[in-house]
């Protein structure tokens, strides 16, 4: 049978780490992961409010990013060069492309599907508090996806940034961190891109944000290893899936 990556990352990491945390981790849990986090500042998070672990919670994009690419579908390169004149069909040549930047201006999403170029992002967990939410990614021998379909740019990074954002705003919440969650090294294109977001190096993922902003959500993504956790709780690792963490 062949290996999922991504489904056994979920099934092996983040769900039993979280349902965990979730019934023995105590009331300050979530401070404590953000403090055990890299490359964020720490903050109290407030009581826990809701964890959204399964199925996984999906974030729709922004009007503002679904805006862009319709006004930058010429410039866009699709992840199958193959499918660049998509574009021409789809959004260039398409009779109510004005009518959908009108509406998407108004703050609205929707719009014709041919003209939708960036589907909901997936969160592996939610966890919401009273003054912060926490998105997770977790990985553990896969790794943050680069580009979207219709965008080689829009990497993982920038999207589950974003999304994290957005959903704070949804809740109340004044604050939100994003933790990647990993197994092992982070791979050259992942410590890549958080190195050039954080230095403000690389923006190709958020190039319909501020600088303001982009500012903003970089430094908010943190990094955590598994083994970190575990070793933060380790009661955790009787877990029959979390016995064998690195």
């Amino acid at each position: 049978m062949p290996y999922l990556a991504g489904e056994d990352s979920k099934r092996t990491r983040v769900e039993p780490v979280f349902r965990w945390l979730r019934t023995h981790g105590g009331p300050n849990w979530p401070g404590e992961l953000i403090r055990l986090a890299g490359g964020i500042e720490p903050i109290e998070p407030g009581p826990l409010r809701r964890l959204a672990l399964g199925p996984e919670a999906t974030i729709p994009p922004s009007p503002e990013r679904l805006a862009w690419m319709i006004r930058n579908a010429h410039r866009l390169a699709p992840w199958d060069g193959r499918a660049w004149r998509e574009y021409r069909h789809r959004v260039l040549e398409n009779p109510g492309r004005e009518e959908a930047l009108a509406t998407l201006a108004r703050g609205e999403s929707s719009i014709p599907k041919d003209l939708v170029l960036e589907g909901p992002t997936h969160a592996d967990c939610l966890i919401e508090c009273e003054g912060c939410v926490i998105s997770v990614e977790g990985k553990r021998n896969d790794w943050l996806g680069a580009g979207t379909k219709w965008d080689i740019s829009r990497d993982q990074l920038a999207r589950n940034a974003e999304a994290a954002w957005l959903w704070a705003g949804r809740c109340g919440a004044a604050e939100f961190r994003l933790l990647i969650c990993h197994e092992h090294e982070l791979k050259h294109h992942e410590q890549a891109l958080l190195d050039g977001y954080r230095t403000g190096s690389w923006s190709a993922g958020w190039p319909h944000l501020s600088q303001q902003t982009r500012n903003h959500l970089a430094a908010r993504i943190g990094t955590l290893r598994w083994n970190v956790i575990v070793h933060r709780w380790p009661a955790m690792a009787k877990e029959p899936e979390l016995s064998d963490v690195v």
